[in-house]
């Protein structure tokens, strides 16, 4: 983590020395020093940061740094706070000769801090000699050992394989199929999962089936693991498929042993078992071996990430393990502390009850489950035994590290030193709490955790690291969107103890809960705010403070919010806010401001001092005037408007937002003016206006029109008042195919016609039509559009009453959603929705039938059917309705 502050320390003063040359131009040479010396350590940081936890005196020489770049940081960041106080009273006549002193005063001051930083970083310079951390490669021998016999504890065997297993029935079977039915081509299949989720177990099962031995000709069984070597996994599929002894193949060597393999295998329909793989290039050492026959010969490997099972083989979705359900759980829990789940008689009257309040803690979790289950096992049946497990579930499981947190540490250590931030930030939300990606994503961009990747916008690049967390299995994917990313995540709780854990041991951030003995904070640069009160002031960590994410205060608590002077986020979001502290102006550094259904009712004018906020969101609150000096801010990227009420907007003369990507929640009406200034406002990528379009529809058209970096488009036209009785007012008439970059369109209001295909997006994948009152099948000029992905008809976008998808129509289609229509048919002729995976249909009450054309389409994997009708709903009954057959190929509805 110590590599990640600094790099992020590096990062921030080079980017100050540019941004606020002016301002540390008096301190300029002493600021550089501290960088050169950081910039110095880089290289033994990386190396020391991973062997520290196997060795205290490199973990403390690993603190010292980190702290000295977290000083640094506060000494540069106050300067530039309490110099921006100063020149602001400045530019009064009679303040000048007060703020020329106090400016002296406080540049000395800082000298002396920096020089005491100086000091300190000479000194731990100076320490690794003096502790004997210089020579790094000696503690990495001792850490490698350590990670060794770790390694050696985890080396899985096929043979030692419990014989009844529990929750992986269904598995067992769907993985044998693939093994026994698969295609005739050698197929690799993968079995991804969370650590401890039981990815090797549902492994050992399948290995020593009798059909598999049955249908193989050989089978060999090897452990990877994160540290392999390929030569010892060739020697050990050597040892286990040719007999060959030690002494023989000491002297063989690699290529040798890859090209007798391969001879060995050639004649046989295989299997190979590669347990424990973390790297993708296991597969590039390895797949010489495997020689490629047509005779139905697999690889089977478990992995906890989804990039290396997709690496080992695109065209073989990996078979992801699932946390176990409550009764699984229960189930297993049971048998680990030898009760007889089939005899209640057998189970003192409290055991069932409390047994399931700890299985609980454990969230599914077979690994947790099992240690659990084996800590009681070994201790007296009492009530007061379990209870005083119960109490204390996250200690008893790190007390046998080689069991659970350890084996959860090795996942976290593996990460890239940019993605250990973005992980741990997830101990910040309250426990099983559902995290909206995209508030995620625009939190991480304001910390500073994501690097530029050239001309890449930055939220972009914090999607692909959320996926990447996912994709390792660290982080729970939620919902998902109907293009498939991701729309909400969580992290398991055992997941999240390691990460507190963690982050507090780095002061990277701390937790207050409702429950917490006082509010008064430690050390934690950032703060999580779950059912409890703001820091006090007297917390000595609290003017150091880099976050504050609340989620339940009393109005009472929101006050002077001066003390929080070096804050970077502050996120109040579902906190009742009337008022805001019109302190918030003096919080110069900040670049997060969420004031979403805080129900605030105006925002202060010194907001206008806040030069470098990045995001602001004021949706859900009762706002409705946006200060004249927001429109100045060069560093604005995502603005969200009030959605409920109409916001006062006027924009001034001259350059705005020169650097907005996102602008949501624009009303249109008598108090917005399009070419007041909003037309300016070109390099937008998201745009959503909602109001009465109509009534600017030439110059919304030309805006539009300018905008050329436009991604997702969103309009939403309703009437005034005035002209109520008249609602079906058409929006603007535009054409889009100027926007090559445009991907989302969503239309909310009356359309004439659809526009004509040369007209629409030429790269279009997401359509959403709603109160459109199409009379015309809008399918026939939809399914031409060559890559259209998701597709939404939505209440009252179509008035007719058949819906026809031709032959060939829609080959690109994977979404399809009907909801409020009065459709009476859905027609799909054979070969239309080639590729359709999900079908929504809902309240569409008058369709009776299922289509015919449904039966052929093989990729579909999801249908949900709501307030149907109920002869509808009889005829697709789970083998029982007469259409059943049209859709029996399609998983549990």
């Amino acid at each position: 983590m110590a590599e990640y502050v600094v790099t992020f320390f590096l990062e921030k003063i080079a980017s100050y020395l540019i941004e606020e040359a002016n301002s540390l131009s008096d301190i300029h040479d002493e600021v550089a020093s501290i960088e050169g010396e950081l910039r110095r350590m880089q290289c033994f940081l990386k190396d020391a940061d991973s062997k520290q936890d196997a060795n205290e005196r490199v973990r403390n020489w690993v603190a010292d740094i980190r702290d000295v770049a977290y000083d640094s940081e506060d000494v540069v960041e106050y300067y530039i706070f309490r110099l921006a106080q100063l020149r602001r009273k400045g530019f009064l006549p009679f303040f000048a000769r007060y703020v020329f002193c106090h400016e002296l005063i406080l540049r000395r001051k800082v000298r002396e801090q920096v020089k005491g930083i100086r000091i300190r970083l000479q000194d731990t310079t100076n320490s690794r000699s003096t502790y004997g951390i210089e020579n790094i490669v000696e503690a990495s021998q001792r850490a490698g050992f350590a990670a060794g016999s770790l390694q050696e504890k985890r080396r899985s065997s096929p043979y030692d394989c419990e014989e009844d297993v529990i929750g992986l029935a269904e598995d067992i079977k769907a993985v044998e199929a693939q093994l026994i039915y698969g295609e005739s081509r050698l197929s690799v299949i993968s079995i991804i999962g969370m650590a401890g989720i039981g990815k090797t177990t549902l492994t050992k099962k399948v290995y020593l089936s009798s059909d598999i031995k049955m249908h193989f000709d050989c089978c060999a069984w090897v452990f990877v693991s994160q540290e392999y070597r390929a030569k010892d996994i060739l020697n050990e599929l050597g040892k286990n498929l040719l007999g060959l002894r030690k002494a023989d193949l000491e002297h063989r060597n690699s290529q040798d042993l890859l090209k007798t393999l391969s001879v060995f295998l050639e004649d046989k329909r295989y299997l190979i078992v590669l347990d424990d793989i973390w790297k993708t290039e296991v597969m590039n050492d390895l797949k010489e071996a495997f020689p490629e026959k047509n005779n139905g010969s697999r690889v089977l490997l478990t992995t906890r990430f989804k990039e290396v099972a997709l690496y080992a083989d695109p065209k073989c979705p990996p078979h992801e393990l699932s946390l176990l359900k409550d009764e699984d759980s229960w189930k297993l829990f049971s048998r680990k502390v030898c009760v007889r789940i089939d005899s209640f008689a057998s189970l003192p009257p409290w055991a069932e009850e409390l047994g399931k309040q700890i299985v609980k803690t454990c969230g599914g979790l077979p690994l947790a489950i099992v240690v659990l289950g084996g800590l009681l096992s070994r201790k007296d049946a009492t009530f007061i035994e379990w209870q005083k497990v119960l109490q204390s579930v996250h200690w008893q499981l790190r007390q046998d590290p080689a069991q659970c947190t350890e084996i959860l540490a090795l996942s976290y250590n593996d990460l890239p030193y940019y993605l250990k931030p973005c992980f741990l930030y997830f101990s910040l939300f309250p426990e099983d709490f559902e995290i909206s990606a995209r508030r995620l994503i625009l939190l991480w961009v304001a910390e500073g955790f994501v690097q530029s990747r050239g001309q890449e916008p930055l939220e972009d690049i914090a999607e692909d690291y959320l996926e990447e967390l996912i994709g390792r299995n660290m982080i729970l994917a939620g919902k998902r969107k109907s293009d498939g990313r991701i729309r909400t995540c969580r992290m398991h709780d055992l997941l999240r103890e390691f990460s507190i854990s963690k982050a507090k041991e780095d002061h990277f951030l701390e937790v207050i809960h409702e429950d917490s003995s006082n509010s008064f904070l430690t050390g934690g640069r950032r703060v999580g705010i779950h059912f409890g009160v703001l820091p006090t002031s007297r917390s000595r960590n609290a003017s150091k403070l880099r976050t504050l994410l609340c989620f339940d205060l009393n109005k009472t608590d929101i006050r002077n919010l001066k003390r929080y002077r070096l804050l970077h986020v502050l996120d109040l979001e579902g906190v009742y806010l009337p008022n805001l502290d019109c302190a918030v102006g003096d919080l110069i550094h900040l670049r997060y401001l969420g004031l979403r259904a805080t129900w605030l009712r105006k925002l202060p004018i010194s907001i206008r001092y806040l030069l470098n906020l990045q995001t602001l969101d004021l949706r859900s609150t009762l706002i409705d005037l946006v200060p004249f000096g927001i429109w100045k801010f060069r560093h604005l990227r995502n603005l969200y408007l009030n959605e409920l009420k109409e916001t006062v907007i006027s924009p001034p003369k001259g350059p705005i937002l020169a650097n907005l990507q996102i602008l949501r929640g624009i009303h249109i009406g008598s108090k917005s003016c399009v070419d007041g200034g909003l037309d300016k406002l070109t390099f937008i990528r998201e745009l959503e206006l909602r109001g009465a379009l109509h009534l600017q529809e030439e110059a919304i058209a030309k805006w539009i029109s300018s905008c050329k970096n436009l991604e997702c488009l969103k309009l939403h036209d309703f009437p005034t008042f005035k002209n109520f009785d008249r609602p079906y007012i058409s929006i603007p008439n535009m054409t889009f195919s100027g926007h090559c970059r445009l991907f989302k369109l969503h239309i909310g209001g009356f359309i004439k016609k659809l526009p004509d295909l040369e007209d629409f997006p030429p790269y279009l994948t997401e359509l959403s039509l709603e109160g459109s009152l199409l009379m015309e099948d809008p399918m026939l000029k939809l399914e031409k559009l060559p890559n259209l992905r998701v597709l939404k008809l939505k209440q009252s976008s179509f008035v007719g009453r058949e819906l026809i998808c031709s032959r060939g129509g829609f080959t690109q289609l994977h979404f399809l959603k009907l909801s409020f229509l009065a459709v009476e048919k859905l027609r799909i002729e054979d070969g239309a929705l080639s590729n359709l995976r999900q079908l929504e249909i809902i309240d569409c009450k008058q369709i009776k039938i299922v289509p015919n054309g449904l039966y052929p389409v093989t990729t579909l994997r999801d249908l949900k059917l709501g307030y149907i009708s109920h002869g509808f709903e009889l005829k697709v009954q789970d083998r029982r309705g007469e259409n059943w057959y049209r859709i029996h190929q399609v998983p549990p509805i």
